[in-house]
């Protein structure tokens, strides 16, 4: 009898232990994941087919403080945020995770970025420039053979309507010169969400080793410099610190 007792007993453990074990260690795994990509807080205007430089809208919900965005991996985007809204333009192809943190919640989202580069639909509408419009280039290097050059990512100083907008430009080269002509802010149609700054992304690609002359246009007047590639080193000659703003200068 004392035997049965005990069989029983252990039979009875296993009943009742095991599957309570089971489900602590569940329990604790999901307690050590990353916070990130739990609470689906995070949402966006799209996932897939997104071309380089289009506006992607993402919205962090559920929350009353600062906003923390970030890419990975960390190449070439720029973030716009009002809110608890965002605009992130990609200046390359590739899958990334963009990343939203505001205090001890956080989430993410994965989207997928196509090598074809954005152009505005035939019904935006384009609204000229403020009459003492600046623009800033933020400029980084792309070496990969064929794609050696530079991508500028050009961003006005003043807000426009809709945080989804987008700087319009037209870009040239001809031989050993490059011209950018900015011509106004292009507003999607039927777009009223809040105000932004407006950006793009211009690419000297392919660029090959020498002198390069640079050309730019802003509200009737042209700047002008140039672009001097040696291997994987580039210097970026440029006098004006107002108007239309270029750095670094080396890179």
């Amino acid at each position: 009898m004392p035997v049965v007792y005990l069989y029983k007993q252990s039979k009875f453990m296993k009943q009742i232990i095991l599957p309570a074990l089971v489900a602590m260690l569940v329990m604790i795994a999901s307690c050590s994941k990353d916070p990130v990509n739990n609470s689906s807080l995070l949402n966006a205007s799209k996932t897939t087919a997104i071309k380089k430089g289009e506006a992607v809208l993402f919205t962090f919900t559920n929350t009353q403080d600062t906003i923390k965005w970030s890419v990975k991996p960390a190449t070439t985007f720029q973030v716009t945020a009002n809110g608890s809204l965002a605009t992130i333009r990609f200046g390359s192809g590739g899958t990334f995770t963009v990343v939203a943190t505001s205090g001890t919640k956080a989430d993410s989202t994965i989207v997928s970025v196509d090598d074809s580069v954005y152009t505005p639909p035939a019904a935006a509408t384009l609204l000229p420039f403020n009459t003492a419009e600046q623009i800033n280039i933020a400029v980084s290097k792309l070496d990969s053979g064929a794609s050696s050059g530079l991508i500028f990512y050009a961003l006005t100083h003043n807000s426009y309507a809709c945080i989804t907008n987008y700087l319009s430009s037209d870009f040239n080269l001809a031989g050993a010169a490059y011209t950018i002509d900015f011509k106004g802010v292009f507003v999607p149609a039927g777009c009223t969400t809040g105000t932004a700054r407006a950006g793009a992304f211009a690419y000297l690609l392919p660029m090959t080793d020498g002198t390069h002359t640079l050309a730019i246009k802003l509200n009737n007047t042209t700047y002008t410099g140039s672009v001097v590639k040696a291997g994987s080193n580039y210097t970026i000659n440029w006098s004006y610190t107002s108007g239309v703003a270029i750095s670094p200068s080396t890179l």
